[in-house]
């Protein structure tokens, strides 16, 4: 595992520093993790992530990130040069930066993350600044970055108008910013959800993320007016269809279903653990109760349940 130093340089092609000395408030090496109910959470900036860092939370967010390359069929959404400067906010494991730093070796990618779970084994062209906390302000260059890059960022953000003020001050003009997100609440194609367990779930997640500030609901609705509002144009807003098992007559649908049906029954009790623990005060048993119940309704084939993926494009105004 590795992680670049303070003040160390961060593009080895030319050079330039992406960090500065005066950062050390924001990162501090060797934050000690701590275990909780079997699970292992970060140390750095404690509790403000909720989701664990462990080794079984690293292959399921490996897991993941290939069930979604399944849904949409690309690494990446928005256009970029080849021999650009990217940086991945939130990396996790740091898949996708080493994916996208080996499709383009002649790119540089830097992943920044809350917990230093990365390889220590990563392309040239690839590094990692972790414990990061990309809420605080940055000494990442700005206007210096040919594409930002932000995924499953519900849940860990306080005050997005206030990143995306941060992302677009960061990326050089006329270079975009792509922001990948799950509406985690269940929908149901051929009957209502409400009383079952699934509904139950959700909306205990949604309360327990509300009231500890940083919500698990992203409100979709709003994110492209917060993007206007933060000065960025030419924004695109995807949206796809995500089969919580292999219920669709259609056959795409059933494989995607079978991908992200695994994702998200892998994801369930790790939502759930530190939330409904922490912030409602439910014993560990109570919690195991309802996740058990939610993934068994989750794989019922009759329930044609179902999420959906968000995909945000949006482009910062090229110079005149």
């Amino acid at each position: 595992m590795s992680s670049s130093r303070q003040g160390s340089s961060l593009h080895p092609r030319d050079g330039k520093r992406c960090l500065e000395d005066k950062e050390a408030p924001l990162s501090i090496e060797n934050a000690v993790e701590h275990n909780e109910n079997h699970r292992t959470y970060h140390g750095f900036n404690k509790g403000k992530y909720m989701l664990p860092n462990d080794e079984e939370e690293q292959d399921r967010l490996d897991f993941l990130h290939h069930a979604l390359l399944h849904v949409t069929g690309r690494l990446t959404y928005v256009p970029h040069p080849t021999d650009g400067r990217v940086l991945d906010l939130g990396c996790g494991t740091g898949i996708w930066a080493i994916d996208f730093a080996k499709k383009f070796p002649d790119a540089f990618v830097l992943g920044v993350d809350l917990s230093s779970i990365q390889p220590a084994e990563h392309p040239v062209n690839c590094n990692f600044y972790a414990p990061f906390d990309y809420e605080f302000p940055w000494q990442l260059g700005e206007e210096s970055w040919d594409m930002i890059r932000l995924q499953m960022g519900s849940g860990s953000v306080a005050n997005w108008p206030s990143l995306y003020r941060r992302v677009i001050a960061h990326l050089r003009p006329g270079a975009w910013f792509e922001q990948i997100d799950i509406d985690l609440e269940p929908k149901c194609e051929n009957r209502t959800l409400e009383g079952s367990a699934l509904y139950s779930w959700y909306h205990r997640l949604k309360r327990a993320t509300n009231d500890a500030a940083r919500p698990i609901s992203l409100q979709f609705g709003t994110v492209v007016d917060q993007l206007l509002n933060a000065g960025f144009t030419d924004i695109e807003h995807e949206q796809f269809q995500l089969p919580l098992n292999r219920w669709h007559p259609d056959t795409g649908l059933q494989h995607i279903g079978h991908w992200y049906g695994r994702a998200f029954f892998d994801a369930i009790e790790p939502l759930s653990l530190a939330p409904f623990y922490r912030i409602l005060e439910w014993p560990l048993d109570e919690i195991q109760r309802l996740v058990t119940d939610a993934k068994s309704e989750m794989l019922d084939p009759s329930i044609h349940s179902f999420q959906m993926l968000h995909i945000y494009k949006a482009r910062k105004k090229p110079k005149q």
